[in-house]
């Protein structure tokens, strides 16, 4: 008699969660914040997601390096890729450019430095290739993966953040590198999911360059478009995407002149200040040289 009364509870009891789940499930699937792929606790697009999407760049780079054929390496504080020479090999020499950079009578370390310094080299231990054998193609192209994983979890983070909108991008349109191309198509929607979501930010001038970097990239998926036999896209249709660029750029003028006015780009580091006007010329120069080619194509749809 008891193991009947208590088959019929577990019963009544699962058939009770059947029926709530079939009444609140609907209205589950329906609601935006739970759309895939989900934002746990609104960290994406968040102050919070800022920073990890900027936390993120090293390990990206790392993978990216081995996957394209190189090795990893790790940079002095301000330092790039750039500031390393490269041999025949792609190698970066780093020996070379050490002895440079030290200098000839340097004080001994002290033990505070010393520790710290052996705390970092063990940080790097897990990303030091022990193999002396080259990298197969299939692990570049899993590395290569990684960091495109890494770049789109990047983007979700901070979609307004340059280098990892770019770096995207990339990944995108280049069928070499990228290891799912899905070229103009996909680009160009993340371009402009990219712009309404910079513009949508009147706290920071930054975001207004990534959405002109985007921008940007919109027109030259366009122009690359014309070496196709039937093309897509109209000069009219190019003209809308200058305008919007420039609409990009003046906000970015006028978030800036804020910032001078509130004194909030001495919040700044002077290296990231001078990252943001040598952006801001590429991206201008990227404009004027659009501005002839459109008006280039323009003159050959007269003729």
């Amino acid at each position: 008699m008891q193991r009947t009364r208590s088959i019929a509870i577990s019963t009544g009891l699962i058939l009770s969660g059947v029926l709530a789940y079939a009444l609140t499930a609907r209205p589950l699937v329906k609601t935006p914040e739970l759309a895939v792929p989900l934002n746990p606790m609104g960290i994406n697009g968040s102050p919070y997601g800022e920073v990890f999407a900027m936390a993120m760049q090293s390990p990206i780079e790392d993978y990216f390096h081995v996957g394209t054929g190189g090795e990893v390496h790790h940079h002095a504080p301000g330092e790039t890729c750039k500031d390393h020479e490269h041999d025949e090999n792609g190698d970066h020499d780093h020996e070379d450019h050490n002895t440079e950079a030290k200098p000839k009578d340097s004080p001994p370390l002290t033990w505070k430095a010393g520790f710290r310094g052996l705390i970092t080299s063990l940080g790097h231990l897990p990303e030091v290739r022990t193999n002396p054998k080259v990298a197969s193609e299939a692990l570049r192209r899993h590395l290569r993966r990684e960091a495109e994983n890494k770049l789109r979890f990047a983007y979700r983070l901070d979609p307004s953040h340059y280098a990892n909108y770019n770096s995207l991008h990339f990944f995108l349109t280049e069928p070499q590198i990228g290891t799912r191309p899905q070229l103009s198509a996909s680009a160009a929607t993340l371009a402009q999911e990219t712009i309404d979501y910079c513009l949508r930010k009147n706290d920071d001038p930054r975001a207004a360059l990534t959405a002109a970097a985007a921008a940007s990239n919109i027109l030259e998926l366009m122009f690359n478009d014309r070496h196709n036999p039937s093309p897509r896209f109209t000069t009219g249709q190019m003209r809308d995407v200058l305008k919007q660029l420039d609409h990009c750029l003046a906000r970015y003028q006028a978030l800036a002149n804020y910032w001078d006015e509130t004194k909030n780009w001495d919040l700044l580091s002077p290296m990231r200040i001078a990252e943001c006007k040598e952006r801001y010329r590429f991206i201008t120069k990227i404009r004027e040289a659009s501005l002839i080619t459109l008006a280039r194509l323009e003159k050959e749809q007269k003729q």
